[in-house]
């Protein structure tokens, strides 16, 4: 392997890595009238808005091949050769990383008049030079596509193998973070892994900056890697020759947005959005130098809290009540105190709106340096936050030494919070792409080098000054709750995510006879930081408030800190490499026939993590594997051959049946991998100590003098004590791979109307899951009444850190692969037409079934084992189960249309999506899982729950559900109902006598229904048309219709049975169904007004 790179070095001038498409193709062939090959026939292809020329010369076959060509169009395509009359086809349009055929036969000029023939140049919707399932969208449906969110998101739908999550789009098998998402070559997938799968909040760049693009699902192209479910790949626009510009101005308000839902009204908070934005796009040398930029600066303003403070003692508060506890005189006095004292404003307690500004900012540069040397570099950043509450957690304080009950924290109708103590997570977005494309020997050597760079940066920012976290408790009831809480949220001082991405390509393409070989070697780096500290500016819980007022010992304290001299802190960080290298043939068999072989050649690296060996975990568990919270896997080398095929089964274009197979390596969420530095207790302290203590300090607003009271000075970089829940990387572990097999049918139907049947199966392997250490099972298992046979049943091994006073064993959570796979598996059938007066048609249906080990959508390693894991012998047993984010079937239509006039122009677009998908809590799923409470000792979720048949039951105890000592619900009508809700239940009624599937039971149909309407109105100003555009995009517009319509379903919770293994009897809960009270479920609308002038 290491001769092969060395070997590789040295042909290529640089090194890159997941190398995605940002250019088009276009082949063809030159022949007489005889259908004899001409060789040495001139081909100039001119992208007409810039004036860029690309040319070649036909082989002995008659054969070009031109690549690396601007997407878009048109294009005008001239074919020459001396003695023959030339051939011109004009308005041919190129999508993005597709190659177009356009052939031409040069006839005789001795037998003809003219010198050259105007050809029709319109592209035919039958591609043959695809293999995969792609769908390729154009700045036309960008345009027409109704998005209210102004996101990438909306666009991707429109890939009929896509099914919507709460955290985006899951496409092709994969769940929203397995696709692979890039602009112009530069990744712009959420790299961290937190929040959805898009950076800057889901909208990293602007839609106005996009020019096309494309989503992959079987792209046997090896230049694409780096994804198991979906490769998306954009482009951004250009300058042309001609001076163009608009500026526009989008609103959105609770006033657009509807409070109606099935089932109920909402209560809509103030809310206010603005965005202002502008896109010129200019020559600065005709035919030579091309400028594009794009900003849009956006105001949002949200309510801070809707709750109000008292005016009395004596008001009720919570409930169905909009007050909490506090009363304003207690927190008007609190206010004066800090401010008088230590001359710190908390700022307000409750009628205050928060503002969080934000803009977006693309520049893009276009260089014709000669015929066969082009040039773009483009930058772009996105900057935004969001506002957000404080948490209410007070971990890893002991629950029960300061609050009684979780319900009574800061955060509830019990206490009231200052404005100062909310936080902003700041969700900025910067990436660098620079592309040279070159042309040799007449256009047959081209070589693509391009640079691109991904930042992804989010700390946390805060209003006011810094200030220690303080919780003021008051008794309520017998029990301590929260009553005021000021200074920082106590996870925000230090809270950063980011991740820095290195990508650099170097590819070189030959074309020879029926081939083109294309050669590429690749590097890529990644550098993952996460700074978290619970209560790193200080967190002080008082008693009272006379406590903190006269400054007694406190309740309870926190603080962390950097393990070193310095006490600073330390962010974990984690360095994730990958060299590749890649071959391919690109094969013209005949005019009909068509393929791809390739392979491609990764080696992922993970660089040792300096003084990240805690001692006291490796002494632990000597004896227990002998694990490492250093250990990081080896550098193993994967392999992914591809192949794909075109075969035009007539020659007309008329029936085409592709196909390919091939293997395709995915990634991990960073905020997984970085938790081995971060939770390994080697650069980070933490001290949490409570009343009685003699180390507990004085209150403190600065932390130096916090932790000096504390330390005395004299604190030294110590082997800390391992931590109870470390992450451990498998030295065996290897990135999740899938083998993906796809074959199609394209037709082309009486009416020019296109019908593609395509079917779709991966074969995953290398699944990665997570497993519970320190814990080993039971061979005795648990027998549970009225089932058949034994669950597994698990006991800790009590393995102790060195600290005596630690009240937990360690627990490490393993990140490795599994010793089974998952799958995917759909069948899509798609018709679309375009006609000439401006209508375009689109409707698919899909099927789809995929298992897998995991969902994989946890935000922490530890959410990850527990999360949506159901099985039937606990979280550490995996086994197969339906993906919760696979919609069984999707129905999608998609229509656009422009209507022309004398004076404007109506653009209507229209999209509808039906597909099983519903909620369960907050986040939602297509399918779901019927569990019972898990008593296998794993700390894991819920059990899979086995279906009894009537005798089955019978043998099952339930137990009455008492309240205050009376009988609420009978165990015989928990026993009666149970049975009658297995044999109403859809999905249980089928499965009687066995356990239950992990996602098994399928969500609800939900519909939803988007509209776009956008009228032109053309002014002439100096010969040139101008054009003012009135708007609006509308989601859900069936609920604006009637509040009942295209409402979603919401199961409270799927977990039906609850066994209590100290009485050994059960407890039924009827499932809840309600709709789904939300903002999702109601319409929303967003007006905009535009003038484009040239």
């Amino acid at each position: 392997m290491k001769k092969l790179f060395i070997l590789m070095l040295s042909i290529f001038t640089v090194a890159a890595a997941s190398a995605q498409v940002t250019t088009s193709g276009m082949n063809g062939t030159v022949t007489d009238e005889q259908g004899q090959p001409l060789a040495g026939a001139t081909v100039i292809a001119v992208h007409t808005p810039s004036g860029t020329q690309y040319g070649a010369v036909t082989n002995k076959d008659g054969r070009y091949n031109l690549q690396g060509l601007r997407t878009g169009g048109p294009y005008t395509v001239t074919f020459s050769f001396v003695g023959y009359q030339g051939v011109e086809f004009p308005g041919l349009e190129l999508q993005l990383g597709e190659t177009l055929t356009r052939n031409a036969f040069l006839k005789d000029s001795q037998t003809l008049e003219a010198v050259v023939v105007t050809a029709d140049g319109r592209n035919s919707s039958m591609n043959v030079n695809r293999a995969g399932a792609v769908t390729s969208i154009s700045s036309e449906q960008i345009e027409l596509m109704p998005s209210v969110s102004r996101s990438m998101n909306d666009i991707m739908k429109l890939t009929p193998q896509a099914s919507t999550t709460t955290s985006g789009l899951a496409i092709g098998g994969g769940n929203y973070r397995q696709s692979y998402v890039t602009v112009d070559g530069a990744a712009f997938n959420n790299a961290f892994g937190i929040g959805g799968n898009l950076p800057a909040g889901g909208s990293p760049i602007s839609l106005d900056a996009l020019e096309q693009m494309s989503v992959s699902v079987t792209p046997y192209d090896v230049r694409q890697s780096g994804f198991t479910g979906g490769a998306i790949n954009a482009v951004t626009k250009s300058g042309t020759n001609e001076f163009k510009a608009s500026a526009y101005v989008f609103a959105k308000s609770d006033q657009l947005q509807g409070d109606k839902y099935d089932g109920g009204k909402l209560s809509l908070s103030e809310m206010r959005n603005t965005t202002l934005g502008f896109s010129i796009g200019a020559p600065i040398v005709k035919d030579k130098l091309f400028v594009f930029a794009n900003f849009e600066r956006e105001w949002n303003t949200t309510p801070g809290t809707s709750r109000l403070a008292r005016t009395s003692d004596g008001q009720s508060f919570g409930g169905g009540s909009q007050y909490n506890r506090p009363t304003v005189e207690k927190l008007d006095e609190i206010s004066n105190f800090l401010i008088d004292k230590y001359g710190y404003n908390p700022g307000p307690y409750q009628g205050y709106s928060v503002k969080t500004p934000g803009y977006k900012l693309m520049a893009r540069v276009d260089w014709n340096i000669n015929r066969n040397n082009s040039l773009n570099v483009r930058f772009s950043r996105t900057q935004n936050k969001y506002s957000s509450s404080p948490s209410s957690s007070i971990s890893p304080l002991d629950s029960k030494l300061t609050y009684d009950r979780n319900d009574y924290g800061r955060t509830s109708n019990y206490a009231m919070y200052f404005q100062n103590s909310r936080y902003y997570q700041e969700q900025n977005f910067t990436s660098v792409a620079a592309e040279l494309n070159s042309r040799f020997l007449e256009g047959r050597l081209t070589n693509t080098l391009r640079y691109t760079y991904s930042h992804q940066y989010e700390p946390r920012s805060y209003d006011g000054k810094l200030f220690p976290t303080v919780d003021i408790l008051e008794e309520y009831q017998g029990n301590r709750a929260v009553y005021a809480s000021f200074g920082l949220d106590p996870f925000t001082y230090g809270n950063l995510r980011e991740v820095s991405t290195h990508v650099v390509t170097d590819e070189i393409g030959y074309t020879v006879g029926k081939n083109r070989f294309v050669a590429g070697l690749q590097f890529e780096h990644n550098v993952a930081k996460n700074g978290y500290l619970q209560g790193g500016a200080g967190y002080y819980v008082y008693e009272t408030w006379d406590d903190f007022k006269n400054d007694r010992e406190p309740l309870a304290f926190r603080i962390a800190h950097g393990n070193n001299d310095a006490l600073a802190q330390e962010y974990p960080q984690f360095t994730y490499m990958q060299y590749s290298i890649y071959l391919q043939d690109e094969i013209n068999f005949s005019e009909r026939f068509k393929a791809t072989v390739g392979i491609r050649f990764e080696v992922p690296s993970y660089p040792s993590i300096d003084n990240n060996e805690n001692k006291d975990f490796t002494q632990a568990f000597a004896n227990y594997g002998g694990y490492k919270t250093s250990d990081m896997p080896k550098a193993r080398l994967a392999v992914a051959p591809r192949v794909g095929f075109n075969w035009d089964m007539t020659g007309e274009r008329k029936y085409i049946l592709r196909g390919g197979t091939g293997v395709f390596n995915g990634r991990l969420p960073f905020v997984w991998l970085v938790s081995v530095a971060g939770n390994s207790n080697c650069i980070q302290n933490g001290l949490s100590l409570y009343k009685g203590d003699s180390r507990m300090p004085s209150f403190h607003t600065n932390v130096n003098d916090m932790l000096k009271n504390i330390y005395g000075g004299t604190y030294k970089q110590q082997d800390l004590a391992a931590n109870t829940q470390p992450t451990i990387l498998d030295k065996k572990l290897k990135m999740p791979s899938t083998w993906k097999t796809s074959l199609a049918l394209d037709l082309k139907l009486p009416g020019d109307v296109d019908l593609n049947i395509e079917g779709i199966y991966n074969k995953d392997f290398n699944s990665v899951t997570v497993t519970k250490l320190g814990i080993e099972e039971n061979p005795a298992g648990i027998q549970l009444p009225g089932e058949p046979a034994l669950r597994k049943a698990w006991k800790s091994q009590n393995i102790r850190n060195k600290n005596p006073e630690e009240k937990y064993s360690i627990n490490p959570y393993l990140i490795n692969n599994a010793d089974i796979d998952g799958y995917y598996a759909s069948v899509s059938a798609q018709v679309s037409k375009r006609w000439g007066f401006g209508l375009s048609l689109m409707a698919a249906y899909t099927y789809s079934s995929a298992k897998n080990v995991i969902d994989g959508i946890g935000d922490q390693v530890t959410s990850a084992y527990n999360t949506n894991t159901f099985n039937r012998n606990g979280s550490n047993t995996p086994e197969l189960g339906y993906a919760s984010y696979v919609s069984p079937h999707r129905i999608l239509f998609n229509v656009g249309y422009r209507l022309a006039q004398k004076n404007g122009a109506s653009n209507f677009g229209l999209y509808y999506e039906a597909f099983q998908h519903g909620y369960i809590g907050g986040y939602s799923y297509s399918r779901y899982s019927y569990t019972m409470g898990n008593v296998t000792g794993d700390g894991g979720a819920a059990l899979l729950l086995y279906i009894p048949t009537r005798e089955q039951l019978d043998k099952m105890t339930f137990a009455d559900l008492v309240d205050n000592g009376k009988v609420i619900y009978s165990a015989a009508d928990q026993k009666n109902d149970f049975w009658a809700f297995i044999n109403k239940d859809s999905y249980l009624s089928k499965h009687i006598g066995e356990y239950s599937k992990r996602g098994g039971a399928v969500m609800p149909w939900q519909h939803m229904v988007n509209f776009k309407f956008a009228q032109d109105f053309y002014i002439n100003i100096n010969g040139k048309r101008n054009t003012i555009t009135l708007g609006v995009d509308i989601n859900n517009l069936a609920n604006l219709i009637n509040r009942n319509w295209c409402g979603i379903d919401r199961l409270e919770s799927s977990q039906i049975l609850k066994y209590n293994t100290k009485t050994n009897a059960y407890n039924f809960t009827k499932p809840v169904w309600s709709k789904y009270a939300s903002t999702v479920a109601t319409w929303s609308a967003m007006f905009s007004i535009r003038y484009t002038f040239n």
